[in-house]
């Protein structure tokens, strides 16, 4: 039987924009640059290879990320970590920054005080939710300042969204395929760090954090700018029935926009479309949002991606933080 006869809700007009081998040059080309180019090169040889990715700032065999639209910006910090230049072992290397991945905690530290060092912050200011691919947002008060920095427990309990105005304190969100989102109004000086991941998504965790800093903070979306993370992208996220049915229910006019059927039969999610449509539904302006566009998925040399390495991997992080 035609599996795309048992989606009703999808359309044929998706089904050639990703497909499962799209990723395949690029990927062919990583490995070949892998090989044959030290650690610290890696990921500006790859990044050359297609324009309009993010901004790279290498330190050694270390690596982080930028958004190009938050650059004018002096008074932010919002960067993306990668797996590169840690000191963490297989299968979490190098650069993890996760607790609770099964990593040996010692090593966890001293690669989030790498991380920290090299962007410019101090690890003692950085505050980490523990995410439970919900919608609670917590507004993070100068009290919370640093938890979660050092050790999983003093980290803010289900918590998938991070919201301030506080400068000084910096926000941590931890991944491996899903994205972490920033956002950022600089006009009344605001910060947050949303997780979207399918279930985030669906629940509506783009439109829920432009609404609690209208809430908290008085913010305009027309003046919120968004950046969205490495992620699994629609070439290799397959996905089944129960998440389509969640999306269909959740967003019925629009479900059909979110899925690409492949010439297999199976269906791929297209995570980046879900959330720029939630992002522009919420008021967000078109220009002020910028998608890395990268899969993690077909990136394992760069990024951690808990689909592609089978759940056995380590974390990176979407980290922002506003500054006096």
């Amino acid at each position: 039987m035609n599996k795309l006869n048992t989606y009703p809700y999808l359309t044929n007009s998706r089904r050639l924009r990703y497909t499962k081998g799209s990723c395949k040059a690029i990927k062919e080309t990583t490995i070949v640059l892998y090989r044959n180019a030290k650690e610290s090169n890696i990921a500006n040889l790859l990044f050359e290879l297609k324009d309009g990715y993010m901004l790279r700032h290498p330190h050694g065999k270390l690596l982080y990320l930028s958004y190009q639209m938050f650059q004018p910006f002096d008074t932010l910090t919002n960067v993306v970590s990668t797996r590169l230049g840690g000191v963490s072992q297989p299968p979490y290397h190098a650069l993890n920054l996760g607790l609770s991945v099964g990593d040996d905690q010692t090593n966890v530290i001293q690669n989030r005080t790498l991380f920290c060092d090299e962007v410019g912050i101090d690890l003692r200011t950085v505050t980490v939710g523990h995410l439970i691919q919900g919608t609670h947002i917590e507004v993070v008060s100068p009290t919370q300042r640093g938890r979660g920095a050092i050790d999983r427990e003093s980290g803010l309990p289900g918590t998938d969204g991070l919201i301030t105005n506080t400068p000084g304190i910096s926000l941590l969100l931890l991944i491996a395929d899903c994205a972490a989102i920033s956002f950022f109004d600089p006009k009344r000086r605001v910060i947050g760090l949303g997780h979207g991941g399918w279930r985030g998504t669906v629940g509506g965790i783009a439109q829920k954090m432009v609404k609690e800093m209208n809430k908290a903070f008085d913010c305009h979306p027309v003046d919120i700018f968004v950046g969205v993370s490495p992620s699994i992208g629609p070439c290799c996220y397959e996905v089944r029935e129960d998440v389509i049915h969640a999306f269909h229910e959740a967003f019925p006019d629009q479900a059909s926009n979110f899925f690409i059927q492949q010439a297999d039969g199976s269906v791929h999610l297209d995570m980046w479309t879900a959330l720029k449509w939630q992002l522009l539904a919420s008021g967000i302006q078109e220009d002020h949002i910028e998608f890395a566009g990268i899969c993690t998925a077909c990136h394992t040399d760069l990024f951690y991606s808990h689909r592609a390495e089978k759940g056995k991997t380590g974390r990176f992080g979407g980290l922002i933080m506003l500054h006096s």
